[in-house]
């Protein structure tokens, strides 16, 4: 029987969020006017998904996904070739390399998704590859950042005019790593800019070394929001940061707090005292007075 997954219509809804085709609205979505910038629905995302890498769990995981995208229903996936490089089947190491480089050909005309539980995420340049899609824990940062370090290889052309040899093209400015757990995304970034820089003894200053050359943008319902060092070590820690929480204060849902509730709040020393607490709530504060 082909691999399926065991909580298919959550993979399948899944499948739908990303490229936007997912109907349920949140209240938030509303009353901002905003969409999300799911990967393969946003404009300015979609050049960097014409070829992506997704990295599963399991080598059962990576059939279930590629019958998953494979079925009817799907046709939105069906514009990619979707190669599976998981099991005996793709060749040990390098030998699950050309099935992916004959669907890629030379990467304009071809859209591409790459399946892998390990293969392919060491040792390879396929330069091509734009996005990595995180679908799995990974108990070491080194691991984590080894697998999304394939989708950074450059990608240009020499002389693209054919009448200067020495004119270079660049095809790839930028790549993303997406992540659909965040805490778990941070958790790994202040883990490895700690292991980094063992002499450094405050490890903001070394997480905040490694987000100088890999910027982290988090998606909190209505903004997207770039996260800095501390931030990034609060989620790691907490799940949340102080700016996070600050801006759910402000955001559009603040409609639903009507002036009963916030005048209990603030008639309760106790209440106001923790709302002062949070950071990022003092600092804007004293931008909105």
């Amino acid at each position: 029987m082909a691999a399926q997954f065991k909580h298919k219509s959550d993979v399948q809804k899944w499948l739908d969020i990303i490229r936007g085709g997912y109907a349920a609205k949140s209240v938030e979505h509303l009353k901002t006017g905003t969409r999300p910038p799911f990967p393969y629905s946003d404009v300015r995302l979609l050049p960097y998904l014409q070829h992506s890498f997704w990295f599963l769990p399991t080598v059962a995981a990576c059939h279930a996904m590629a019958n998953l995208l494979a079925e009817k229903h799907n046709t939105f996936w069906h514009d990619y070739t979707v190669i599976a490089a998981a099991g005996a089947a793709a060749g040990i190491g390098l030998a699950a390399l050309p099935p992916v480089r004959r669907a890629i050909g030379s990467g304009f005309e071809t859209k591409t998704i790459t399946l892998s539980c390990g293969k392919l995420t060491t040792g390879v340049t396929v330069p091509q590859w734009s996005s990595i899609l995180m679908l799995r824990n990974l108990k070491s940062p080194e691991t984590y950042f080894q697998a999304a370090f394939r989708v950074q290889s450059p990608w240009s052309i020499k002389n693209p005019n054919g009448d200067n040899p020495n004119e270079e093209e660049i095809l790839k400015p930028v790549c993303f790593v997406f992540d659909f757990a965040p805490t778990r995304a941070l958790r790994q970034i202040s883990e490895y800019g700690i292991g980094l820089s063992p002499n450094e003894s405050n490890p903001e200053n070394a997480v905040k070394d490694l987000v100088s050359f890999l910027p982290v943008l988090a998606y909190d319902g209505a903004n997207m929001v770039q996260i800095d060092a501390g931030g990034i070590l609060d989620i790691a820690m907490a799940g949340t940061s102080a700016t996070l929480l600050a801006r759910k204060w402000e955001s559009a849902l603040l409609v639903n707090v009507d002036n009963d509730t916030l005048r209990r709040i603030m008639d309760n020393p106790e209440a106001m005292a923790a709302v002062e607490r949070i950071e990022g709530w003092r600092s804007r504060g004293r931008q909105h007075h």
